[in-house]
């Protein structure tokens, strides 16, 4: 322990000694192990901990996924679908692998009375939800067995936030009725602070299921969980589960034929595959800055331990054993590791700082994981991990190759050209060729993230989304059960702000662009006089309900046909409008204009729809890549209970929000209004996470551009130091300035070149996975396979000219005299 203490001194004076070179070691592991520490405490969260409660290994999701090898869409490898109710029935009882098996669906609720109606997120549960899950409400009880039955199923637990917000925190809230959706509840329940799963629940009910729907196969709207019997592993529990579901589709194939049930862990599943997929290639990212920072700080400790060859030889002719001297340059290089750890610490604080601030707020509560990152006790052992690993990964070779010295080959003068100097510059320019293959990954893609993020806000300009103001609302049933009410309400909401100072237009539509976050809601649809050509085959697409002018709102074009009109009342034949990509994938070959579609089953209630006109398609996800089929149909032929309003302004969007919320309080003063923003804020925040990817991928490129020039132009100065003594004969010998210069540079960029090669196969590799996750992305992009190549090697040549231009002034007679 003495021994080591004082090569922690020693390594303490030879830091300061050369200080320079210590502050770029330290800034350069900063910067990598910064961003590994920030982008751990990211991974942390939505990966280890996106679950608000304990003990959820052993829950797992079984959930339904369509595959386009069955006839689904085909828009992905898989669509995960919730269960239908007979489904999760006949689970309940034909499993022995799990404990218990729970259900719950996602739902809206207004809530009025007790201040302004506000419009809630809440979720149907089965009374044994919490119990499953582990959670107990904070204040009161949770649901009882015979509070599933129709009928007696008005009772409702409230999120703590709720509680607080709306209810002041009144203690006495369990002995209070409130109004849900026009009818009285009773409050049997707070949740404790915090809690909100399924995210982003803010209050709970009873999951009723009617005779008729307890036999429904077709209608799927329930996600269920179950959790594993002690003893029983998650790939028995999948089996079991997939042989039951085998059955099934066996037993029903017009519903079950067509999907496969994928079981999944609950943190994977609340998760979701693109987050996972995001994460890993941003840790890929930062641990390739890493290994540039490593490799740079490698270089600088190769240069200093050539400074101190002489010292090291008499320690060696003095006793030191070679064991000891790698200790001591080891201990000097993770000094220098812990160093750039502590400063890295801060800056990824900053980082999480930065990232938590820039989230809207309503994009945040749906993102699993996200009030749990921090930078923690895990994340500082990590640091403390990787510096560790960084400083043995930056001073191990020149530890080893410096300890190897022949002592007489270097206390003589002029052992320039010994086998350890030859082997350190081979290793050098290894360094080098790393730096500049892995920073040309990461700049790589960086430039394709950035380009899809582009694409993804130009595809929109379309219907200049800068000027439209969008709305929510969702009319209670028990007020208006039926269509006539709906329609009534719904024409004077149009006609009052169609009236509005400053509004060019006022229509209605089911789903705007992008909305949800970009999910893609499609309903099963059929075709008259064409069935499925095999059992459980179904056809889907998205269906919009939506007013005559909603095209002329978004400048929708026409492409062949008509558009919806005034005159598609509700005793007028039922028409549809439907897109190109619904008329490609379903008419190939033949004029779709007469045909008749009908959204649901050909045995479902209600009338055909004849379309009347085909429109260019719209982009509704970030998610989707491919255009995906859209059915228009007249909010008079089918007036709804959930709408989006959406307005056309001659100015900031904003302003017309209190004209918009009086005009429709006049009609109802009881019917909450939410999500309401700019048509362009809608697009934004769905595409949010892909801007902080972007973000965090061009600042990693940057980084990696910058550490990788800063090797370049220190292997480069080192080079022209270590041979200063040859370029003085070269020039005494008649060698011009242009020569030298020339050699120097040329050295240099062979390096540079040689990285570039190694560096675009896997840069390839690398866009086409993205290619595969993000609209506007192409594997072969030429601005960046041709113009972020040339990018670096314009910067490696600035940073080659330098030294090179330094070697080509030197004196040749002080340069003839130098060691």
């Amino acid at each position: 322990m003495h021994t080591l203490w004082q090569d922690v001194r020693f390594g303490t004076r030879m830091l300061r000694k050369h200080r320079i070179a210590t502050i770029v070691c330290v800034l350069a592991l900063a910067l990598g192990i910064g961003a590994n520490a920030a982008i751990f405490s990211l991974a942390e969260a939505f990966l280890l901990h996106p679950v608000p409660f304990e003990n959820s290994e052993r829950i797992v999701a079984l959930v339904d996924a369509r595959l386009a090898s069955d006839g689904g869409a085909g828009f992905g490898p898989q669509d995960l679908t919730p269960i239908a109710p007979a489904t999760y029935l006949d689970w309940k009882k034909e499993v022995h692998s799990f404990d218990d098996l729970v259900a719950y669906g996602w739902d809206e609720l207004n809530l009025t009375g007790d201040g302004p109606a506000q419009k809630v997120q809440d979720f149907k549960v089965t009374s044994n939800f919490f119990a499953m899950i582990g959670v107990q409400p904070l204040l009161g009880r949770a649901f009882l067995p015979e509070e599933e039955e129709p009928g007696r199923d008005q009772e409702i637990i409230l999120s703590y936030g709720l509680w607080e917000q709306r209810y002041a925190s009144d203690p006495n809230i369990l002995k209070r009725l409130i109004k849900v959706n026009g009818k009285s509840f009773n409050v049997v329940g707070v949740m404790k602070k915090g809690f909100d799963f399924p995210m982003p629940g803010e209050a709970w009910i009873p999951l009723t299921l009617s005779t008729k729907e307890r036999v429904r196969r077709d209608h799927r709207w329930l996600w269920v969980l179950g959790r594993l019997k002690p003893g029983v592993s998650f790939s028995a529990g999948a089996a079991e589960m997939r042989s039951i579901s085998e059955r099934e589709a066996q037993a029903y194939p017009d519903t079950n034929k067509a999907w496969r049930l994928q079981p999944q862990p609950l943190r994977e599943f609340i998760t979701g595959t693109l987050t996972r997929q995001y994460m890993v290639l941003l840790m890929v990212a930062v641990g390739f800055v890493l290994l540039i920072a490593c490799a740079d700080v490698a270089n600088v400790q190769f240069a200093r331990i050539t400074g101190r060859t002489n010292e090291l030889a008499v320690r060696t002719a003095l006793g030191g054993s070679r064991w000891r001297l790698v200790r001591q340059l080891l201990i000097e290089s993770i000094m220098l590791s812990l160093a750039g750890a502590a400063v890295g610490l801060f800056l990824a604080q900053w980082d999480i700082q930065m990232i938590l601030a820039h989230m809207p707020p309503d994009v945040a509560r749906f993102v699993a994981g996200w009030k749990t990152i921090r930078l923690d006790t895990n994340a500082f052992l990590f640091a403390l991990a990787i510096a560790v690993v960084s400083g043995v990964i930056s001073g191990i070779a020149p530890a080893l190759l410096g300890s190897r010295a022949s002592i007489a080959e270097t206390l003589k003068e002029g052992g320039r050209s010994s086998s350890v100097s030859r082997a350190r510059h081979r290793l050098r320019g290894t360094l080098v060729v790393a730096e500049v293959a892995l920073a040309l990954v990461l700049l790589i893609g960086a430039g394709l993230m950035v380009k899809g993020f582009q694409e993804l806000l130009s595809v929109n300009e379309s219907y200049a989304p800068q000027t439209l103001l969008t709305l929510n609302f969702s009319l209670p049933e028990a007020q208006y059960a039926q269509p006539a009410a709906r329609l009534n309400f719904n024409e004077q909401i149009m006609r009052r702000l169609s009236s509005v100072s400053g509004v060019q237009a006022a229509s209605q539509v089911t789903y705007v662009p992008y909305a949800d976050g970009g999910a893609v809601n499609e309903r099963e649809f059929s075709i008259e006089g064409r069935p499925p050509k095999q059992r459980g085959e179904t056809r889907t697409a998205i269906v919009e309900t939506t007013t005559p002018n909603y095209f002329n709102t978004l400048n929708i074009a026409l492409r062949d046909g008509r558009l919806l009109n005034d005159t598609d009342g509700a005793e007028s034949p039922k028409v549809a409008v439907i897109s190109e990509s619904l008329a490609r994938r379903y008419f190939p070959g033949e004029n779709p204009l007469g045909r008749h579609i009908k959204a649901g089953k050909a045995e479902a209630e209600g009338g055909w729809m004849t379309v009347v006109g085909v429109v260019n398609d719209v982009r509704y996800s970030w998610i989707v890549k491919e255009d995906v089929p859209t059915i228009y149909r007249s909010f008079r032929q089918a007036p709804p209970f959930y709408t989006t309003v959406v307005l056309r302004t001659a100015g900031e969007p904003l302003k017309f929000v209190s004209a918009a919320r009086a005009e429709i309080a006049a009609v109802d003063a009881n019917l909450p209004l939410y999500n309401i923003k700019p048509m362009d804020k809608v697009i934004t925040e769905s595409i949010v996470g892909i801007a902080y990817v972007a973000t965090m991928m061009a600042a990693l490129g940057a980084i990696a551009l910058v550490l990788a020039s800063v090797g370049v132009f220190g292997v480069m100065s080192y080079s022209v130091s270590e041979r200063t003594h040859e370029i003085g004969i070269r020039m005494s010998m008649g060698a011009q300035t242009s020569n030298v210069l020339s050699m120097v540079v040329r050295s240099g960029m062979g390096l540079t070149v040689l990285g570039l090669a190694i560096g675009l196969p896997v840069a390839f590799l690398l866009a086409r996975t993205l290619s595969s996750l993000l609209f506007g992305v192409q594997a072969a992009d030429p601005a960046a396979f041709i113009g972020l190549p040339l990018l670096l090697l314009a910067v490696a040549g600035i940073a080659c000219y330098l030294p090179a231009r330094r070697a080509a002034h030197l004196d040749p007679l002080r340069a003839l005299r130098q060691d």
